[in-house]
């Protein structure tokens, strides 16, 4: 996920809720109880939020885009720092000296950097810091980047704001389109080739496949150094 306020808040409350939704017994405690149940679903929710490596590296180089803030010919060393950080390797001790090192060799992203120290934030970010069991965390995508762009495909497609049952068929709608083009374009034959479009589910990817036993040729076999 990112790192907005709303959509941490979101995530939790989401997760909370369906916590409560599994739990028949939750609505025959008293109401004290169920506060406290789901403010402790709310907090475990926290402890496992992971952060999008993308929006981090795009706010660095946001920063690096300012000579004042990180000068041009530092930029290298810059970047090593940040690498240390969120390797999942690097230690506690290790993280703490890159820390300094990076306040003592730029001084003037203090500010960007005591943001992304704060506690909630660098547990997201920075694998030393992290309260997410390493296992769950590296269950989890590295970033939220293509979910975000998928959701501002579909807004584009279907719109927003509208009642359930409108909403529901319109996304209906969006999903036999969807269908359609993946039906157009599997085993599609390529006009100026002779190979067709094979859509491999294995590894989700597409590919090509000769429609002859000629073999698909290569940047070496043919010449192309």
């Amino acid at each position: 996920m990112d790192f907005s306020a709303s959509q941490r808040t979101a995530h939790a409350e989401e997760y909370a809720c369906a916590k409560i939704r599994l739990n028949p017994a939750f609505h025959t405690l008293a109401k004290a109880s169920q506060a406290t149940e789901r403010a402790a679903y709310l907090e475990e929710a926290r402890r496992a939020e992971v952060g999008c490596h993308f929006h981090f590296w795009q706010s660095a180089t946001r920063l690096k885009s300012n000579g004042t803030l990180v000068p041009r010919g530092s930029t290298a060393i810059f970047d090593h720092i940040l690498r240390i950080l969120v390797s999942e390797h690097t230690s506690r001790e290790e993280f703490d000296e890159n820390v300094k090192l990076l306040r003592d060799k730029f001084p003037r992203i203090d500010g960007w950097l005591s943001w992304w120290l704060r506690p909630t934030f660098a547990s997201m970010i920075f694998p030393s810091q992290s309260l997410v069991d390493r296992a769950i965390s590296n269950q989890v995508p590295s970033t939220s980047n293509a979910a975000e762009h998928q959701h501002s495909l579909l807004h584009h497609a279907v719109g927003t704001d509208h009642d359930l049952i409108p909403g529901i068929q319109k996304l209906f709608l969006h999903v036999q389109e969807l269908e359609r083009q993946f039906s157009a374009i599997k085993g599609m034959s390529l006009g100026f080739t002779n190979y067709k479009i094979i859509y491999c589910p294995q590894i989700y990817r597409w590919s090509l496949r000769s429609c002859s036993s000629t073999p698909i040729p290569t940047t070496k076999t043919a010449g192309i150094q």
